[in-house]
């Protein structure tokens, strides 16, 4: 018969965080970097490879699939990093930005972010429900194509924990193992009622 020791022991004794970024890009003279932060640390970056060029094809609201361009980041976070009340956020590392009369769609070539979602674990935050921060302020933004746009450094979308905050893997474990019932033991004189048998 299990127990709950020898399932306890069963359990990883430390269990890291999976990290997804869903996020689309718009390049300029190259593709976009961003770094992810968890509470002002730096714990892991990347490059957009699916970046629409915005010298030769434009804006990626304008493209009436603008989902196509979207990739998907995901990184390890230690669960002594990733703290139930951590703050998460993202951050454009190389902009680069130039007006100019005939160039590309609209005459601008940029390099942004637009975000879709942030998920952690089993917990997933979608663009709406992340705020933007430039020097300590909420900033408004229109999103373009449903997506949360970062179009110049020093400005930062941020995803505050949910109530009750992060739960980490191994923290969803032992609340499963909560919820296991453990057979008990069948008494041998248990009185039946009329018609039911013992098996």
């Amino acid at each position: 018969m299990a127990t709950a020791l020898t399932l306890m022991a069963a359990l990883p004794a430390v269990a890291d965080s999976l990290v997804v970024v869903s996020i689309a890009g718009e390049a300029y003279d190259g593709p976009p970097s961003f770094d992810l932060l968890i509470n002002d640390k730096v714990i892991g970056s990347g490059t957009l490879s699916k970046a629409i060029r915005t010298e030769a094809d434009g804006r990626l609201f304008t493209k009436p699939r603008p989902s196509t361009f979207l990739e998907q980041f995901s990184f390890t976070v230690p669960d002594d990093v990733l703290t139930p009340d951590a703050e998460i956020s993202l951050i454009l590392t190389n902009d680069k930005f130039i007006r100019l009369d005939g160039a590309g769609e609209d005459g601008v070539l940029d390099r942004n972010l637009f975000i879709d979602f942030v998920r952690v674990n089993d917990i997933e935050v979608t663009s709406a429900d992340m705020v933007l921060i430039h020097n300590g302020d909420v900033v408004h933004y229109s999103y373009q194509a449903g997506l949360l746009p970062i179009y110049e450094t020093g400005y930062r979308a941020v995803v505050r924990p949910p109530a009750g905050g992060w739960l980490t893997k191994d923290a969803v474990a032992k609340v499963g193992l909560l919820d296991i019932p453990m057979p008990l033991p069948r008494p041998k004189d248990l009185t039946l009622g009329v018609g039911l048998v013992q098996q």
